[in-house]
């Protein structure tokens, strides 16, 4: 019988056959990893799934056929380096995907939000912290937001052991005159109160006439507001044009759009509401006050004043910080919007027509309102024009090359209820179907004059809503039901 000769070919061989088999193995796991994760983040339709997995068992196949072969050394070397590049691009595709997914479930389904209530002094105070204030009197108001100052002063004494006599005091106006005068050493106020002090001649620098000792921050849940997964959505766009250290902070609410998109008809109507919308809060007894007003008592206020004026139910709400909102319009690559007129804001020339802004343009374009007789209503349309750019910008392909950017810019400058499953349904519907959306925008009117406000009791500029476009506004949104 003939004997089998063993040669150092046939063992090089078979150790560097394992080796492709190894590596296309790796492959394959990283591959299963890769579509896991694409599946677990709800966003990708199916289609893509399929194909995606196609071409890559497929180019793992290519990879084995290279490598199989160890007399042919180029085609092995190219394996290999074809391997190490489907393994990097796997990777990188793996970290980019979960840092997406994690930032945009970081900012969706939110329950609660927060108020932050100060210890203030005047600036040339001798106190320099709480506890320099023990046994003095402080300022609060008797009414006003009360329950988070009684909140306030119970932890101060619980977790700090301090404990102060209190003044009340009826008004805002009454709480400053209070300490201009020295008659309290400090004053227990919610940040988002200290932002009215603006609108009263002779009180607009308060704010900077004061400095915190010390914040206490608060929170608070915010109600369900009956959500549906129906083809009807009703959205909340709240959001303030200054910047806030914290996005979930309840404070004034500058812009005020109600969103309603259908998603059979791939129509949204967006609607304005005017900052100084002289409206019944969704408070005890309904007092008159601004709109802008109402957040500062929360989220539930804000959405459920508009609820009644309009006479529907609203699903989610989003709140935006118009001034974080920059980077996700840089992130963009800038926005194609439309200016009724030829306009100069914070040294930025407009011009009629359609102009391509980047972050810093777009936000002096949604926050000037002196340059028009319009004035605020100007504003609320050049806001809801920000707002139909971005979403059409976000339709299209090319947010792919900049998503990344686009999330980090997103986290801190917007939160929201609505859930992640939803907005991942509607991506995926979006990339499946490539629809192009109807956007159309509708501002109510009202005249404007001088009342009384809850807030802040004594006149100050309202706006008397027009009945006749809140008719309309009602209308066009029934429509769209």
């Amino acid at each position: 019988m003939k004997k089998h000769v063993n040669h150092p070919a046939d063992g090089k061989r078979k150790r560097f056959s394992v080796s492709g088999l190894v590596v296309s193995l790796l492959l394959l796991v990283l591959f299963v990893v890769c579509i896991g994760i694409l599946w677990s983040t709800g966003i990708v339709p199916a289609l893509y799934l399929i194909l995606g997995s196609v071409v890559f068992l497929l180019l793992c196949g290519v990879v084995l056929w290279l490598t199989r072969d160890p007399a042919r050394r180029v085609r092995r070397i190219i394996g290999f380096v074809l391997a190490v590049l489907l393994a990097l691009l796997g990777i990188a595709g793996d970290i980019a995907l979960w840092r997406a997914a994690r930032t945009l479930r970081g900012v969706t389904d939110t329950t609660g939000e927060q108020s932050a209530v100060a210890f203030y002094v005047l600036v040339d105070s001798e106190y320099e912290t709480l506890n320099d204030l023990e046994g003095d009197t402080l300022g609060i108001l008797s009414q006003l937001d009360r329950t988070n100052t009684d909140e306030t002063l119970q932890i101060t004494e619980s977790e700090h052991g301090l404990t102060f006599a209190t003044v009340e005091y009826e008004s805002l106006l009454e709480l400053a005159d209070a300490l201009r005068d020295g008659q309290v050493s400090g004053i227990v106020l919610n940040q988002a109160f200290l932002a009215l002090y603006e609108e009263i001649p002779g009180y607009e620098e308060f704010a900077s006439e004061v400095r915190e000792l010390f914040v206490q921050e608060l929170a608070h849940e915010v109600q369900d507001a009956g959500q549906t997964d129906g083809s009807v959505i009703t959205v909340l766009i709240s959001g303030s044009d200054t910047r806030r250290e914290r996005i979930d902070r309840r404070g004034r609410s500058d812009v005020n759009i109600i969103a309603r998109v259908n998603r059979e008809t791939h129509e949204i109507l967006l609607v304005s509401t005017p900052r100084d919308y002289y409206v019944p809060l969704d408070l005890k007894d309904n007092p008159y006050d601004k709109l802008t007003h109402a957040g500062i008592y929360g989220m539930d206020v804000l959405q459920g004043t508009l609820e009644n004026l309009y006479d529907i139910q609203i699903d989610y709400y989003v709140r935006i910080n118009f001034t974080g909102f920059i980077g996700v319009i840089d992130a963009l690559g800038g926005i194609d919007v439309y200016s009724d007129y030829d306009f100069t804001a914070r040294n930025f020339e407009y011009h009629q027509g359609i102009n391509h802004l980047n972050g810093e343009q777009a936000l002096a374009f949604a926050r000037e309102r002196h340059a028009f007789a319009a004035g605020d209503r100007q504003r609320g349309k050049h806001q809801m024009e920000v707002i139909r750019a971005v979403l059409n910008k976000a339709m299209s392909p090319s947010i792919l090359s900049g998503y990344m950017d686009i999330m980090e810019s997103v986290e801190g400058s917007m939160d929201t209820n609505v859930p992640y499953v939803l907005i991942a349904e509607v991506v995926r519907e979006q990339l499946s179907e490539n629809a192009a959306w109807n956007v159309e925008t509708y501002s109510v009117d009202g005249t404007g004059t001088r009342a009384m406000t809850y807030s802040m009791p004594q006149q100050l500029y309202v706006m008397i809503p027009d009945e006749t476009t809140v008719q309309e506004a009602k209308d066009k949104l029934a429509a769209l039901a």
